[in-house]
C-alpha cells in the first residue's frame, strides 16, 4: 500500500494515554499525507490532558470531510498503551492492522481505585482475537534510557512505516517528522524513528 494515492478513505485510530504524544503523532501523519499531495482529515475523539487519561485520535486520507471512524471501520489502530488497544475494539474489524506498544500505563482511574493492571497477556489475545493482523513492539526496550515523551509516538510512527500499511510513501512521514522536530533533538528522533522500523521487522 506504501506509496499509492488513497482512492478510497483510509482510516487510522491512535489511541493512548495524556503524555505519549498520541496527537502529535496524527498531527505528523496527516502533514505527512498532505505533502504527498492526499487529503488528510483529523479528529479527536476523546481526550483528557492530564497523565493517564485515554486519548483518541483520527486520521483519515483521501475523498470526504468527516473525521469520524465507526464501529469496525479502522484500516489500522495505532496503539502507544495496550490497555487503550483494547478499549477500541468496537472500531476493529478481521481486516484491521494493529500496532501495539506493550509497555503498559496504569489508568488514572485504576490508580484512584487501588485497582491493579489487567493481565497484559489477556489484554493481547483479546487484540488477537479481533484483529490477527496484530503486531507488538516495547519502545521501553528499544529506546532503553531515551525513552522520553518526545521519543515514544516517533519510535512508533517509525514501527508503522515499517509495516507498509500507509497510503503513502515512507519519506514523506519521515520529512514531515524532520521538518516539524526542533535542531537540538534531531538525532535522537531519528534514531527512535529507525529503531522503531527495526522492531516490526523482528516482533510477530
Amino acid at each position: 500500500m506504501n506509496g499509492t494515492m488513497a482512492k478510497t478513505r483510509f482510516r487510522l485510530l491512535a489511541v493512548g494515554v495524556g503524555g505519549q504524544g498520541v496527537l502529535t503523532a496524527t498531527r505528523l501523519l496527516g502533514e505527512a499525507a498532505r505533502i504527498a499531495g492526499q487529503n488528510a482529515v483529523l479528529g479527536q475523539l476523546h481526550g483528557m490532558s492530564q497523565r493517564g487519561g485515554s486519548v483518541s485520535s483520527t486520521v483519515l486520507i483521501g475523498p470526504g470531510l468527516a473525521s469520524f471512524v465507526g464501529d469496525g471501520q479502522a484500516d489500522v489502530v495505532l496503539g502507544l498503551e495496550p490497555l487503550e488497544v483494547l478499549r477500541a475494539l468496537p472500531k476493529i474489524s478481521a481486516r484491521t492492522t494493529v500496532l501495539v506498544n506493550t509497555d503498559p500505563i496504569s489508568p488514572f482511574i485504576l490508580a484512584s481505585r487501588g485497582e491493579s493492571y489487567p493481565d497484559l497477556a489477556g489484554i493481547l489475545a483479546g487484540i488477537r482475537a479481533a484483529a490477527p493482523r496484530t503486531c507488538v513492539t516495547s519502545g521501553r526496550a528499544a529506546l532503553g534510557a531515551a525513552n522520553d515523551e518526545r521519543s515514544l509516538n516517533i519510535f512508533m510512527l517509525g514501527a508503522l512505516s515499517g509495516l507498509d500499511v500507509l497510503p503513502f510513501a515512507e519519506d514523506y512521514l519521515r520529512g514531515a517528522i524532520e521538518r516539524r522536530s526542533p535542531t537540538r533533538h534531531l538525532e535522537s528522533i531519528r534514531r527512535a524513528y529507525l529503531l522503531g522500523r527495526e522492531s516490526v521487522a523482528t516482533t510477530e
